[in-house]
């Protein structure tokens, strides 16, 4: 009987081991199956739910100076700037007859008083706001020391052949491509341009320039610093530095020649105004709406 008992409690333990482990293929196969399968749909939604995704819209929130004494002038700029999410301030030019303009320029010409025009004591007047403003930028402790900011004349408008969002787009771009350089130009005249072209984006370029204007270029703060202790050392090639030396422009020229060339945003956009055949970027001298305040 012991011998009996004992090989049918073996043969009852074999039956209990085949019955769980068939119990255990019958749900693997019947209940992974379903898992795996409802896996897949989640995966196929989210797939899905992805190529419903929005790209995301470009905002930049950047600060701007404009040099203006006009409100129209000021106005229309600050609407043309809202396209690309720059807030703009002002910052008013000391007028021309004013005696620290006088002043100044006469220290500047190392005590000559041979340029003490109307015509001159303007354009140093705009040296000195332009000057201002970038100083009150790279002393600004409040900002962050890779922040950009842009600085304006007050007759500038976007180009007509971008819409407000391509505008956004090619500005992120290029100051991706500038983030180094710390310095770019968004319009320039008579640019003088080196290899490579760089794509931007919808058929326009960026290209490392040197050329005149200072109606719409940016800085990063850190650059802005370095620029203005740089200044002073600035040759200004011309057979009459005097009179070159009182214009801005002439200083983004220099430091392009003898520092680096500056990327233009829009190297190869136009100017649609009827005199701004050399006049290139996204953003151009729109003289033939308004005549810039800053010259009065």
């Amino acid at each position: 009987m012991g011998l009996i008992s004992l090989k049918l409690r073996m043969v009852l333990q074999f039956l209990v081991l085949g019955g769980l482990l068939m119990f255990t293929i019958k749900n693997f196969w019947w209940v992974a199956p379903n898992t795996l399968n409802n896996e897949s749909k989640d995966l196929d939604k989210e797939s899905k739910d992805l190529d419903k995704v929005e790209p995301p819209t470009i905002s930049q929130n950047f600060q701007g100076v404009v040099l203006n004494v006009r409100t129209d002038c000021f106005n229309h700029t600050k609407s043309m700037l809202e396209h690309l999410d720059i807030r703009i301030t002002q910052q008013k030019p000391l007028k021309y007859n004013n005696l620290e303009v006088d002043q100044e320029l006469e220290k500047f010409q190392g005590g000559s008083r041979k340029y003490h025009t109307d015509e001159y004591l303007k354009v140093f007047s705009k040296r000195m706001a332009f000057i201002f403003a970038m100083q009150a930028f790279a002393n600004d402790v409040l900002v962050d020391w890779n922040s950009w900011r842009f600085f304006f004349e007050d007759d500038i408008s976007l180009h007509p052949s971008l819409t407000p969002d391509q505008a956004k787009e090619i500005l992120a771009n290029g100051l991706a491509l500038a983030e180094d350089d710390g310095v770019i130009y968004l319009g320039i005249c008579a640019p003088h341009c080196v290899e490579p072209v760089e794509p931007l984006g919808y058929g326009y370029d960026a290209e490392r320039c040197s050329g005149a204007c200072a109606h719409a270029f940016g800085f990063r703060r850190w650059k802005a610093s370095q620029f203005l202790l740089h200044m002073d050392n600035l040759v200004i090639e011309s057979p009459d530095p005097h009179i070159e030396s009182m214009y801005f422009d002439r200083l983004l020229v220099a430091y392009a020649l003898q520092v680096h060339r500056i990327w233009v945003i829009g190297s190869n956009l136009q100017s649609p105004t009827k005199d701004g055949y050399d006049h290139y970027g996204i953003l151009f001298q729109d003289r033939d709406t308004f005549n810039s305040s800053i010259e009065d």
